[in-house]
């Protein structure tokens, strides 16, 4: 499509480009090759008649032209995302669109993916991208590039709705050959731990949060980028992990560990799901989040 002569699929391309300054990590982004976006930002150029990035050593540097395109490139693609395209009917039978969603691996194991074995049978053309949780994804939740967040409510986004879909605790987990009956608070602090951190500024875990809040130090002896990886990282040693008791159960199935009630109970885990505010009435995502609500109520506690 085309607007005073501006091909506005080249809007996308800008917007990535401005933002990443670096053309790799925009086409990675809007899922095109780097010679695309390369051709892209030559049209661009001869667009505006202005280079908009200029390469300096290993960086490239928005021109002023660039820099003032910033804000209205990113609101008129904002709107676009969250009261146009998504406007309408949708018909899970026949539709053909591309959910983007935010999720650990324990809320993909836990309901996500269950839901979209669902959605396959209902929905045969809809596809979907899940991506781990961290910063960069917030600021793609709030230009409405991100359909949905399954997140616990302490890293729920201010200004959207969020609804619970489950609660959960957590517990420590040991490996079955290390002898642990109970776990009290001399135990927990004078054994190594294995934990789970979260994006390129590995942000801590409730558990990890709750333990710092309280001036504790547990001696981590590994560093993980995902609850998943934690169970592998305790067997066969003394090491400790907490972890969601769900997630727990159901790695009980596959490793030899052991599960233990805290000396103290950590802050109640709620699951729930957000989506931008502008997506509130959106039909495709109405239907998704029902899938969601019904999977949680069907999933045992």
């Amino acid at each position: 499509m085309r607007f005073d002569g501006l091909d506005l699929n080249l809007l996308v391309a800008l917007e990535a480009l401005i933002e990443e300054r670096h053309v790799s990590a925009a086409a990675r982004r809007i899922h095109l090759s780097q010679p695309a976006v390369t051709g892209a930002l030559k049209r661009l150029r001869e667009y505006f008649n202005d280079e908009l990035l200029v390469q300096s050593g290993r960086r490239m540097f928005l021109t002023p032209k660039a820099e003032a395109l910033a804000e209205p490139v990113r609101r008129a693609l904002f709107h676009i995302r969250g009261e146009i395209t998504r406007a309408g009917s949708f018909d899970p039978a026949t539709t053909a669109r591309h959910f983007v969603i935010s999720a650990s691996d324990y809320a993909y194991t836990i309901l996500l993916a269950k839901v979209l074995a669902k959605a396959s049978m209902l929905a045969p053309f809809v596809t979907f991208e899940i991506v781990p949780p961290n910063e960069q994804v917030n600021e793609r939740f709030e230009r409405a590039e991100i359909d949905l967040l399954l997140t616990v409510d302490k890293f729920a986004l201010a200004g959207h709705t969020f609804t619970e879909l489950w609660r959960d605790e957590e517990v420590i987990i040991s490996s079955q050959q290390a002898g642990f009956e109970q776990i009290d608070q001399d135990t927990f602090f004078a054994c190594g731990h294995a934990v789970a951190t979260f994006g390129l500024e590995r942000r801590a875990s409730l558990a990890d949060i709750h333990i710092g809040q309280n001036g504790w130090k547990r001696r981590v002896e590994i560093q993980l980028p995902d609850f998943g990886a934690l169970c592998q990282s305790i067997v066969g040693t003394k090491r400790l992990a907490t972890m969601h008791r769900r997630y727990a159960l159901h790695f009980a199935k596959l490793y030899p560990i052991k599960l233990h009630k805290s000396w103290e109970p950590f802050p109640e885990i709620i699951e729930g799901m957000q989506w931008h505010k502008v997506r509130d009435m959106d039909p495709g995502l109405l239907w998704l989040r029902g899938l969601l609500e019904d999977a949680a109520k069907e999933t045992p506690q």
